[in-house]
Order: C-alpha cells, then sequence, then structure tokens
C-alpha cells in the first residue's frame, strides 16, 4: 500500500502502524504500491497489525480489497474514492480529514493548526516542500504521534492524543459513508489504534459502531 508496508521488517509495533495510516490517509495508493501491498512480505506486516490491534476481520477485508481485481483497476478505484470523500466539491458529502473542521472550530486553519506546528517543532520535525496539506490533517497527526512514540516524547505523545480528541467523531462519519470499504475499513483500525491502546483519550462518550459499543473519542473536552 506503501513504502511503509513495503519496507517494513520485524514485529509491528504502535508507531508503526500510525505511521501506516497516516499514509494511507494523507495520499491514495497507485498501481505501484498496490503491487507492493499484494507481497507476501507487506501481507505478513498487515497480518501483525491485525494482531496487535485485535482486528484481523478488517485486515482480511482490507487484503481482499486490494487484491480484487487488476492492480491498475484497484488503484483507480480507491484514488477516485479517496477524492470523494476527503475532497469532494459536495461539502453534504465531503469528510475533510482536518482537525479544525471537526473540532468545534468549524471552519480550515483554526487553532489546531498553529498547536500541531508547536508540535511538529518540539519533534524536530518539519513538512517537506511538496506537501499541500495542513499540520491539523490527520495524516499528519498520525505522522507526529509516531514519531513522538519512536523519540520516546510521552510529553509530546499525550499532546498529539489531546490534538486526536475529535477524530471518533470522524471516524464514525467515515464509516457511515463508506461502510466495509477501505477507507471505512481504515477508519475502523484507527479507532482500533487510538481508543483501544490508548483509553484515556479525551472525553469518552459512547458510539455505535456496525452494531458494536465502542468507548469513543470525543469531539471537545
Amino acid at each position: 500500500m506503501n513504502a511503509i508496508v513495503e519496507n517494513a521488517s520485524g514485529p509491528a509495533d504502535l508507531a508503526l502502524v500510525a505511521e501506516w495510516l497516516a499514509a494511507q490517509i494523507l495520499t491514495p495508493p497507485d498501481t505501484a504500491m498496490v503491487e507492493a501491498a499484494r507481497a507476501r512480505s507487506a501481507q505478513d506486516v498487515l497480518d501483525g497489525f491485525g494482531a496487535l490491534l485485535a482486528r484481523q476481520e478488517e485486515i482480511d477485508r482490507l487484503r481482499h480489497l486490494m487484491t480484487d481485481g487488476a492492480a491498475t483497476e484497484v488503484a483507480a478505484a480507491l484514488q477516485r474514492r479517496h477524492t470523494t470523500l476527503f475532497e469532494g466539491i459536495f461539502h453534504q458529502r465531503c469528510l475533510p480529514p482536518y482537525a479544525s473542521v471537526w473540532d468545534g472550530t468549524g471552519r480550515l486553519c483554526g487553532p489546531a493548526v498553529g498547536r500541531m506546528q508547536a508540535i511538529l517543532r518540539r519533534l524536530d520535525v518539519h513538512l517537506v516542500d511538496d506537501c499541500s496539506e495542513m499540520p491539523d490533517h490527520l495524516g499528519i497527526q498520525l505522522a507526529a504521534l509516531a514519531e513522538a512514540m519512536r523519540q520516546e516524547r510521552a510529553d509530546v505523545v499525550e499532546d498529539v492524543l489531546a490534538e486526536l480528541h475529535w477524530v471518533g467523531r470522524f471516524a464514525d462519519a467515515l464509516i457511515k459513508a463508506d461502510g466495509d470499504g477501505f477507507y471505512g475499513t481504515l477508519a475502523a483500525l484507527l479507532l482500533a489504534l487510538l481508543v483501544v491502546e490508548f483509553p484515556g483519550v479525551g472525553r469518552q462518550q459512547d458510539i455505535r459502531l456496525h452494531g458494536q459499543e465502542w468507548a469513543g473519542i470525543a469531539v471537545g473536552t
């Protein structure tokens, strides 16, 4: 699905899962990425993710979606779906993956942008020149979480998790919009990562997803 999976080795860890999810949300896969995701080594890494998050069913679903058809056709379909869900021209059908849209600000470029810029500086990382996304994009927040875990910066991990308090509402909407599709399945894995592995994130509330009760991440505190 991307170079993170293709090149990964050894046991899966939470930082790797966060980084992989970030990559899927930031950029839809091209044909080469789909082909790489079909390799045995990539499948083994995904199985490791499923075991770590106790979500093998979702991993198996992703595997089916990535192998059901020619790689060119799969890539094209996922690219169209990524555009429709995250960049669509119809506001009521689009789910912008930015904290500022979901955290109560209700518009792009809210205060979350500045807070995430400060977090990136604390980690001594910066966005690459060709990255057009704002720092409060979900993919960038997850990448920052992964980097903070790798640097063993517990204080920064805590602050990034606080910035992710909006994700429960977003993931719920994404699952409703995409169901068992690629991005709906990613949303379920995202909840497994943030809610199950970091149960203290944000103010907890119950949200119903696919007939299950999840301890969801609330909007606001």
